[in-house]
């Protein structure tokens, strides 16, 4: 079985940018997606730029904070509107869901000098709405990387699992058993990516996340040695998606 254990919001606060940084290079962790406009962008590319090794897709995020382009649909006074708050996406204008999202993988080009490994989306955005999964699609083909959760003309889709979440009050022996729970649900799958929320808490957690002490737990289960003996006594083989083979060889 392949795996890919890939951390959320990388660039959301520094505690959880450095959170996630250390999952990666102490735990299990195998690759990460990066926020574009959030407080902690430029931290996380200076850790990228530090760490060429690190494998950074892009969260594409048209679900908090300010756009980087002109998207008068997509906004609410001044900010991106949450999937919760949306009971469609029938406002939504595709061009400009495409624009700000072109805008977005350009500018991780610029930080990061090099292309994402793959695109995903914050608060499930593509996974909910049409016309962002239809443009995150597009986006995805013309840069021939990976999409979570669906093919492209390039890539198979990779089995995704989102069932990864630390429940209130739940305890850590409690948070690996349902970590490695999920593994074994999935074992007969030929690749897997396990979505993963780590994280430290900072005053910016604690202020505009609900989901903040939970990701201290979750980076606990991640770091734990347990977990690492489980994944190599099971032979579970830690990849990211850099190792997703394309659909017809190399172009």
């Amino acid at each position: 079985m392949k795996l890919i254990i890939n951390a959320d919001d990388f660039g959301l606060s520094n505690a959880v940018t450095y959170g996630i940084y250390d999952c990666i290079k102490q735990g299990v962790v195998t690759s990460t997606t990066q926020m574009m406009n959030t407080k902690a962008t430029e931290l996380a590319s200076e850790l990228i730029i530090k760490n060429p090794d690190l494998k950074v897709g892009l969260h594409t995020n048209i679900s908090y904070g300010k756009p980087l382009t002109n998207c008068p649909s997509l906004i609410k006074d001044g900010y991106f509107i949450k999937p919760k708050d949306l009971l469609n996406d029938d406002n939504y204008d595709e061009k400009e869901i495409y624009l700000e999202l072109k805008a977005q993988y350009n500018k991780f080009l610029k930080l990061n000098n090099k292309k994402p490994t793959h695109l995903d989306s914050h608060l499930y955005a593509h996974q909910k709405f049409e016309k962002v999964r239809k443009q995150l699609i597009k986006l995805s083909e013309e840069e021939s990387i990976p999409i979570r959760e669906y093919e492209n003309i390039f890539y198979e889709s990779v089995c995704f699992e989102r069932g990864f979440r630390v429940l209130p009050g739940e305890t850590l022996k409690e948070a690996k058993e349902k970590f490695i729970r999920l593994i074994e649900m999935n074992k007969d799958k030929k690749t897997v990516e396990i979505m993963v929320h780590p994280g430290y808490v900072d005053i910016d957690m604690l202020q505009f996340s609900s989901y903040n002490h939970q990701r201290i737990m979750e980076a606990a289960v991640l770091l734990d040695k347990e977990i690492k003996k489980y994944m190599s006594d099971n032979n579970i083989e830690l990849v990211s998606y850099l190792n997703v083979e394309k659909k017809y060889g190399n172009y």
